[in-house]
């Protein structure tokens, strides 16, 4: 069974691979291809294989994957970008983001206050990231204005990491079976940022040095560049985790120093071609949920609440708090700030983070989770062609 599944796999990369131009337009993104055809494996083997049997096993691989993800989101933030164009991602950040979780535990309380609010809090963490690989026609898009495409995708690249040590600590007040106080909470985020902090900035500093060492006297060899993003990466999510930091945390923050310490712009290539074997990564955790989100569909009792809260969190409680954090700025027109506040997909992050609850969680949660990231996954998938080409109309218009 497993060699027909690989099988099938494979055939799914390949006719990607021969096909993307052809399924970009007709608005089928990576992610949703991934995901159905996650779903048509689940479907043909679902007498003999079951989700829950091999997740333990690959769960590890799915954090990996993240870990290298949140590296290299975070070094291609560009930090000298960030302090020229500094306040639409700050907002982003540190407005839309804290009120983006609030409504979602406000919509959670509304359909299902049975749920408790831990609970609620910790799906509302879940949902929370956004995931700019989900809405990549728009940051390929030169017609959209460049500080827009920079705003999602620093966001992107940024928000993982903040939501991470929260999640941590909500995960393990859920463990426990009831909220920690906040001094716990105090000594917890800590613990776990602070190990992370120091292991980042050890590991990052001394690969750097070496990287820059090697480099000034040729000892690259071009074919090999890629393993150094994906080495540092993993090195410092595992001696974290190791040392009872947070993973996660160190990988974003290693990223972050990486961008800081060494890369010139003529590195770039480091970042994009290291990207392309975790992209493959990733499209591989994207079948692994899409052949979860098919049992779960199987399973699942679906309600009106359900539909409602996917439909809602996907999108209203994103739309409407970056609308209102924005109103203050005038340099941006309505279609716009609509384009930052539609475009923060759930993807990868609140996937691991699913998966990660999975054993611990009620179905309830993992069922609103699951949901909403198909929600998500479709409804972004297929507007981004049309917003980024309405941008394009408004450019050949100005030129009329």
């Amino acid at each position: 069974m497993e060699y027909y599944i690989a099988i099938l796999l494979a055939l799914a990369f390949f006719i990607y691979s021969i096909s993307f131009r052809q399924l970009a337009r007709a608005e089928l993104t990576g992610p949703m291809y991934f995901v159905l055809t996650g779903m048509v494996v689940a479907a043909i083997f679902v007498a003999e294989f079951k989700i829950n049997q091999p997740l333990d096993q690959l769960l590890p691989l799915v954090e990996l994957t993240l870990a290298v993800v949140l590296f290299s989101d975070a070094a291609k933030t560009r930090l000298a970008i960030l302090k020229r164009e500094f306040k639409y991602p700050l907002v982003l950040l540190f407005v839309a983001l804290p009120l983006t979780f609030f409504a979602t535990v406000l919509t959670g309380y509304v359909l299902f206050p049975e749920m408790g609010l831990l609970a609620l809090a910790l799906l509302a963490i879940i949902l929370t990231p956004t995931d700019a690989a989900l809405s990549k026609g728009i940051l390929e898009a030169k017609a959209v204005p460049l500080n827009i495409r920079e705003a999602i995708n620093v966001e992107s690249g940024l928000n993982d990491g903040l939501c991470v040590p929260i999640f941590l600590f909500l995960f393990l007040s859920w463990q426990l079976g009831s909220w920690q106080d906040p001094m716990k909470m105090l000594e917890f985020m800590g613990r776990e940022v602070g190990i992370a902090l120091v292991v980042a900035v050890v590991i990052t500093w001394v690969a750097t040095r070496l990287i820059q060492y090697s480099a000034s006297r040729h000892f690259f060899e071009k074919t090999s560049s890629p393993f150094l993003i994906l080495s540092l990466a993993i090195v410092n999510y595992a001696v974290a985790q190791g040392v009872g930091g947070s993973g996660f945390v160190a990988a974003f923050i290693a990223g972050l120093l990486f961008d800081h310490l060494y890369r010139p712009s003529k590195d770039m290539r480091l970042i994009e071609q290291s990207e392309h074997i975790a992209e493959f990564f990733s499209y591989l955790i994207w079948c692994l949920f899409g052949a979860y989100s098919y049992w779960q569909l199987l399973s699942i009792d679906l309600s009106w609440e359900k539909v409602i809260f996917a439909l809602i969190a996907a999108t209203l409680v994103r739309v409407i708090p970056v609308l209102f954090s924005l109103m203050l700025f005038n340099g941006l027109n309505f279609k716009e700030k609509f384009t930052l506040a539609w475009f923060g997909p759930r993807g990868l992050a609140s996937i691991v983070f699913t998966l990660m609850v999975l054993d611990s969680a009620d179905g309830s949660l993992s069922e609103l989770a699951t949901l909403t990231i198909l929600t998500s996954v479709f409804i972004h998938g297929i507007t981004t062609r049309p917003i980024a080409n309405s941008f394009n109309k408004k450019s050949r218009a100005k030129k009329v």
